[in-house]
């Protein structure tokens, strides 16, 4: 926020929200010593107040502000399926809500949406047959099988899109699941609820043993030849370039060649495979599966993407699992609220063009780059100024910096969904002429340049972004609100907390991945190797000390997983206060006490309630596996207790008079 600080709303006034969910100082515990437990000190009362709604495994500031969002995108929804529409957007709006919502049909349709695609997995004969099949169900359903395939910008050129091979086919969300042992119960439970969805499909129960087992068998292999999580992080490793002529002979038996040529026709120059080992080791296995167990793995692939786009026995075998069992949840979400989130899925942009129209003004969008200026011009001076960086490596950094691009509140064209129809009765067959629709969109790009305009989420999500290869951040409107933003609030409030936000997502841009991009998204070594080696041992010291914070008893945060986001919240409060204290050597008169509390702490307060949060302990086990970002506990309570000032701005409201812990300077930016 620059000098001047003016007050206007962030989003349109047009709808009431049932409570305020911005920053307070009620939310606070003050019973807590800051310097002892500043994150329950901050929200302990919210905390206490604010249980895990039944339908949730966590519930946090973004899933707040996520709800009130989906009650503006309900209303648009239900205006547009309860009445006339005009244009072919709402006519698609209205036909995925009421196909979904229509569960009368979807109950008497039962399995038969699916029933040809099953039988034509039944009639294969050969492995000939399941190369085929592999090609089909990715071609027309997006079903991944034995390994995953996307088109995306190219790191190394970052100017146009290329096919991308990677390691994919497993039904639980890590490959942890399959291969240690404190998951052996979820596994076990996995195998009753393969068991469970193809009983439900009509297999005898003796059958369904055998699909349970063939399905636990494919799935534990591919398990064992896959990457870690942390070993997916690894931009390089991640990268290799083979020619169509090199995957001919060393992908044979998988044949990467003609499954390539089975989704485009386009000769490129080469094509990228994530993982080769993987694929080495899938090539040299996946004909020692019988054909019998192939065919059943893949009937399951394709049952468990559409349980939930069936009836209601169907959705609801799906949610006991991957709901109750995986991650806590006690029932599922509102019918209405999983229309709007498949609504957003698949014609996103239909619906938030409307929305944005409704709710995110020109006002907004001033102001949101108002703030992303002032964040920037501190990260720049703080860039400047960095004293490990030689100035070689400095300069080239400012280089990129001086490249960055913004996209505030939702993207300037919308995506044109015209050319497939939908039906309001047919669900199903709604969400694979979407699919083939983004199938056939993505397909086509190959080869060609990149478009610079294109957002990666949807305007009503509460979330942001910085994307490597366009060298960009991104704002959807849908943050652009509090507990992030609120134009009512004093600047501390709002520097700790949207300007937190922008500050991280900048830094992401010379994380442990962003650094090896270069000022026009070209992943290459820009970095003196001397410097290169710098950032690393200033990282370490960064995963080493984050993976002794622990989770749930036993459970720590995995330091190298979650390296980057961590970088980044460091980066981002460092910069967010750094504005704050320009802010208020330009306006002196706002550094005032409000409620109690100096800006400065409430500037602290505000970053660890961003960060508010309450979370099941079966999901907060699965995202400690799989989540690059460290629990929200920690996201709260490092960053500030971690600061440079934290201390000396918190030491009138302690009784303890210093930290009960000596924290380490981890900020690298």
């Amino acid at each position: 926020m620059i000098s001047g600080y003016c007050m206007v709303k962030s989003l349109k006034n047009n709808h009431k929200k049932e409570k305020y969910i911005g920053f307070s100082t009620t939310y606070m515990d003050t019973s807590k010593d800051p310097f002892e437990d500043f994150y329950n000190y901050a929200t302990g009362k919210w905390r206490a107040t604010h249980p895990v709604p039944k339908e949730e495994g966590r519930y946090d500031s973004f899933i707040q502000l996520s709800s009130e969002n989906f009650k503006i995108l309900k209303k648009i929804a239900e205006r547009y399926a309860n009445g006339k529409t005009v244009t072919d957007n709402e006519k698609k709006i209205a036909d995925f809500f009421n196909s979904f919502l229509n569960t009368k049909i979807l109950n008497a349709r039962k399995f038969s949406p699916i029933e040809p695609i099953i039988n034509e997995i039944d009639s294969v004969s050969d492995f000939n047959g399941i190369k085929k099949m592999m090609i089909k169900l990715s071609k027309y359903y997006a079903i991944s099988t034995f390994f995953d395939v996307f088109v995306a910008e190219d790191k190394k050129n970052s100017d146009i899109y290329s096919f991308y091979f990677g390691q994919g086919g497993l039904s639980l969300p890590n490959r942890d699941y399959y291969l240690k042992k404190e998951h052996a119960s979820i596994l076990d439970e996995f195998k009753l609820y393969i068991k469970k969805i193809v009983k439900l499909y009509g297999i005898s129960e003796k059958e369904a043993s055998f699909y349970s087992d063939s399905v636990i068998s494919i799935e534990s292999y591919i398990a064992s030849i896959s990457r870690s999580e942390v070993e997916l992080r690894d931009e390089i490793k991640n990268y290799n370039r083979f020619t169509l002529n090199n995957i001919n002979k060393r992908y044979q038996n998988i044949d990467l060649y003609n499954f390539y040529f089975g989704l485009s026709n386009k000769k490129v120059p080469f094509v990228v495979i994530g993982q080769p080992e993987y694929f080495d080791k899938m090539n040299a296995s996946i004909k020692k599966f019988k054909l019998e167990e192939m065919k059943i793995y893949m009937k399951c692939r394709v049952l468990q993407h559409a349980l939930p786009l069936l009836h209601d026995a169907a959705s609801n075998e799906y949610f006991n699992f991957f709901g109750k069992k995986l991650m806590g949840m006690k029932k599922q979400e509102p019918r209405w609220k999983r229309a709007i989130r498949l609504i957003n899925s698949n014609v996103g942009e239909a619906l938030g063009e409307i929305y944005v129209k409704e709710n995110f003004t020109p006002e907004a969008r001033k102001k949101a780059e108002e703030l992303v200026d002032d964040i920037k011009s501190i990260f720049l001076q703080r860039l400047k100024e960095v004293s490990w960086m030689s100035e070689v490596t400095k300069k080239r950094a400012l280089k990129k910096f001086s490249k960055l691009s913004v996209k505030i509140g939702h993207p300037k064209k919308f995506r044109d969904y015209s050319s497939f129809k939908t039906d309001k009765n047919e669900l199903f067959e709604n969400v694979v002429k979407a699919v083939q629709f983004e199938i056939k969109r993505q397909i086509n790009r190959i080869g060609k340049k990149v478009d610079k305009e294109e957002w990666l989420m949807t305007p009503s999500m509460v979330n942001a972004y910085y994307n490597p290869s366009g060298n960009e951040l991104a704002f959807p409107a849908g943050i652009l609100q509090p507990p992030f933003f609120d134009a009512n609030m004093d600047a501390a409030v709002n520097y700790g907390g949207i300007g937190g936000v922008i500050g991280h997502e900048i830094t992401h841009g010379y994380d442990d991945q962003g650094r090896l991009y270069d000022e026009n998204g070209k992943m290459r070594e820009w970095w003196l190797p001397k410097d290169a080696k710098r950032f690393d041992s200033l990282a370490k010291k960064v995963s080493d000390f984050y993976s002794t914070m622990e989770i749930l008893p036993g459970l720590k945060v995995n330091g190298k997983l979650t390296l980057g986001e961590n970088i980044a919240d460091l980066g981002g409060i460092g910069i967010a206060y750094d504005a704050l204290q320009r802010y208020l050597s330009r306006n002196p008169l706002e550094r005032k006490i409000i409620d109690g509390f100096t800006a400065e702490q409430r500037f602290f307060l505000a970053w660890s309630q961003i960060w508010k949060s309450n979370v099941k302990d079966e999901t907060a086990k699965m995202f400690a596996m799989i989540d690059p970002h460290s629990p929200e506990k920690i996201r709260g309570f490092v960053p500030a207790v971690t600061h440079v000032k934290f201390e000396e701005t918190f030491r009138d409201k302690s009784k303890l008079g210093k930290m009960k812990k000596n924290y380490p300077k981890l900020n690298m930016w």
